[in-house]
């Protein structure tokens, strides 16, 4: 049985002493490697709270980019739109 890198190796027993403690070993390992986030916190509302967040983020991220994309796209067409009525505004005649 392959240890992954852990200092004991596993024993064959189910109930004995040290396959526990082997085993809360490697649980201590595995929290070790999460990540330190509140994504991943115990309670309900931190968490919640937390990927609200996340989602907030990326909805700001996401509104600048299209903001900027069609405010240059109404850019665009206003330009196009004042140069077609240019001189038809200059030719007109007011009574």
């Amino acid at each position: 049985m392959d240890t992954m890198g852990y200092q004991q190796p596993a024993p064959a027993q189910r109930n004995d002493p040290q396959y526990i403690a082997y085993l809360e070993q490697r649980i201590a390992a595995l929290e070790a490697r999460l990540p330190r986030t509140k994504v991943v916190a115990p309670g309900f509302w931190t968490r919640a709270f937390a990927i609200w967040g996340h989602g907030l983020a990326a909805q700001f991220v996401v509104g600048a980019v299209l903001g900027i994309v069609f405010t240059l796209i109404s850019l665009v067409f206003a330009g196009g739109m004042a140069a077609m009525l240019g001189p038809v505004l200059e030719n007109a005649t007011y009574y």
